[in-house]
Formats: C-alpha cells, structure tokens, sequence
C-alpha cells in the first residue's frame, strides 16, 4: 500500500502541474488581450485534471492479472496527448503559445523531478525495479536538466541554444516513452511480461495513475509545442537569408 506522504506528494505535484498550466495560459492571454483565451484553455486544463482525478479516485483505471481487454490507461494517455497536440493546427493556438517564453516551456518542466517518486515507491517495495529505475531515473534527469537548458536558452539565445533544447527534448519523450512501455508491461493483465512476480499495480491505481494520465499527455504537449516554436524561429530566421539570395 502506497504511504500516505507518498500519495498526498502525488496529488500536490499534479495539482500544481495543473496551475502552472493554467498560468502559463493566463499569461498567454494578457499578451493576447483575449480573456477567453484563458476562459476556453485554463477551463479545459481544470476539466482534464477534474476528470482524471475523479476517474483515478473511482478505481476506473485498475487492473487485475485477470483482465484481459486494452487498459484503459492507454486511451488517457494517446487521446489528451494527440488532442493537445493538433491545437497547433490553429492559428489562434499557435499565436498565444507564441506568446510564451521558449524558456518558460522548457523549463516548466522542471516538475518531472516528481518522478524521484517512483524510486521511493519502490524502495518502500510498493513499484517493481522493472518499472520504478527507469521511469524514476529518466524523470529526474529530464527534470534536473529542464532549469539548465531553461537557462541556456536565456543567455545565449534561440539559435545557438537550439542543439541542446533539442537534445533535451528527445531525451524528455524518449523518458515518457520508456516509462509508459515499462507501466504497460509491468501493470497486472494479461499483457503484463515484466515484474511478473509484483504487479505494478500502483502505476493504474490512485494516486500514482495521476501521473500518466495527466502529467505524461501535458508532458507530451509541452515537448512538442517547443519543437514547434524551435520550428517556427527557424523558418524565420531562414526567410531573410532566402529573400537576400533573390533579391
């Protein structure tokens, strides 16, 4: 059984996921001049914590070695992420993310360090090693490294730390994927192949179910709209040099 410190840790790091979030919409709507940037993205944001929280503390997400069908966990973690991605499609979208510092995006990420959770979960032998190493490690380093490359980005500017946002951007997803596959793989049901003899039963339970399905899509998200705006600072930086060759 997960400790309480343990639990009430997760839930205040989901919560506070969940306000920076929402800050980060709010500033993106002062610099807009648009309230209902805030109205439409921060009720969306509080709406998706309210209804992962709801779903975590009903039990909705369990798993027994018995069961046979898909987790659901899978479609709470593919839908927010794929949803929350194709926003970029819109153009009003892209203009309020546009009014985030790049760094701020980065280095929000510094909340992954939460994933120092899973390596106390399973010294406290409540997460396999299968799971809790490799998901744990990966999050505390991406988390560390979030602040530092936030930084590089301030002092030495888009382009010339564009290398470093990139690899640290890789180095986030490949974490969340490696934690997901290692969640899949070790939570009890008929797909489990790993920690055969200690489900992970925790990782679909409340609290820690939380974490993939409301921390892992936004992480998700937030990787993607900072390789889009590396993307789009890229376009425009090569646009003066094409128009110089034709002029």
């Amino acid at each position: 059984m997960i400790s309480t410190p343990v639990s009430i840790a997760v839930v205040i790091a989901d919560v506070a996921l969940a306000a920076l979030l929402i800050a980060g919409i709010a500033y993106a709507a002062r610099a807009e001049r648009r309230p209902a940037v805030l109205w439409i993205g921060g009720g969306a944001v509080a709406a998706w914590f309210v209804l992962a929280f709801v779903l975590a503390k009903q039990g909705f997400y369990e798993t027994t070695v018995d069961t046979t069908l898909p987790p659901r966990i899978g479609p709470a973690i593919v839908i927010p992420s794929v949803l929350g991605c194709a926003l970029l499609a819109l153009a009003p979208v892209r203009r309020a993310i546009g009014r985030l510092p790049l760094h701020w995006l980065v280095g929000v990420q510094a909340y992954r360090v939460v994933g120092g959770l899973f390596l106390i979960a399973y010294l406290q032998d409540d997460m396999p090693a299968e799971f809790a190493l490799p998901a744990g490690i990966g999050d505390v380093l991406v988390g560390i490294a979030a602040p530092f490359v936030a930084a590089r980005l301030v002092r030495d500017g888009v382009q010339r730390a564009r290398p470093w946002v990139l690899a640290w951007c890789t180095l986030g997803i490949l974490d969340l994927v490696a934690a997901v596959t290692c969640g899949f793989l070790t939570a009890p049901s008929s797909f489990q192949q790993l920690a055969l003899d200690s489900p992970n039963a925790a990782i679909t339970s409340y609290p820690f179910v939380l974490i993939p399905t409301f921390a892992v899509p936004a992480s998700v998200i937030l990787h993607v709209y900072v390789i889009a705006r590396l993307r789009t600072r890229s376009v425009a930086a090569g646009a003066p040099a094409v128009r110089a060759r034709h002029a």
